[in-house]
């Protein structure tokens, strides 16, 4: 396929990651430029026409007419792949963990200034007995707030993973889930 086909598919995504060989393309085109004109490596499909553009007509024709040996389904597969990803994150946003995260952070909030609270009157009215029984009754409250806590880590933890996975998936990289994402971290060829 030509370059200008390429450049043209892949409009203002990145050349490096939405063409098999992108950074070659992008090195290509850059042989040719002048050197205050050099595409930067993540270089769009825009930024590649206006500098093609910007060329005289005989380089213009001669850059536009190199051919790589890329498929334009591959492009317009991944575009396609990454656009169906951010469609259904817009129009299906998850709502059950992020409540539950925020129910629970709520409770521990709570529970801490509550606790502190009574600690600090107790303290201030000098009831020595009332803040013994605080500062014993740490077992309870660490009892209480140690299942929300953990809830709230986990689901940080999920939503670091689940970026990363997108960015992975953005990048043509895929990651295994299941049984298969364990089997190949355990032989070492995932991540």
């Amino acid at each position: 396929m030509n370059l200008w086909n390429i450049v043209k598919t892949v409009g203002t995504g990145l050349i490096s990651t939405m063409v098999p060989g992108g950074p070659l393309i992008v090195a290509g085109i850059n042989a040719v430029l002048p050197d205050d004109q050099k595409l930067p490596a993540n270089a769009t499909g825009t930024q590649a026409m206006a500098a093609i553009e910007a060329l005289p007509p005989a380089e213009q024709a001669a850059i536009k007419k190199k051919q790589y040996d890329v498929e334009i389904t591959q492009i317009k597969e991944s575009h396609d792949t990454m656009r169906t990803m951010l469609t259904a994150d817009a129009t299906n946003p998850q709502s059950t963990r992020p409540y539950i995260a925020k129910q629970s952070f709520h409770v521990i909030a709570f529970s801490v200034v509550i606790t502190t609270a009574m600690w600090a009157y107790a303290v201030i009215v000098g009831k020595t007995a009332m803040v013994t029984a605080i500062m014993d009754g740490w077992p309870f409250i660490v009892g209480v707030n140690g299942t929300l806590a953990t809830l709230l880590l986990a689901y940080f933890g999920i939503l670091k993973q689940e970026q990363k996975n997108k960015l992975d998936a953005s990048n043509g990289a895929a990651n295994p889930t299941g049984l298969a994402g364990i089997f190949s971290a355990i032989m070492g060829k995932g991540k």
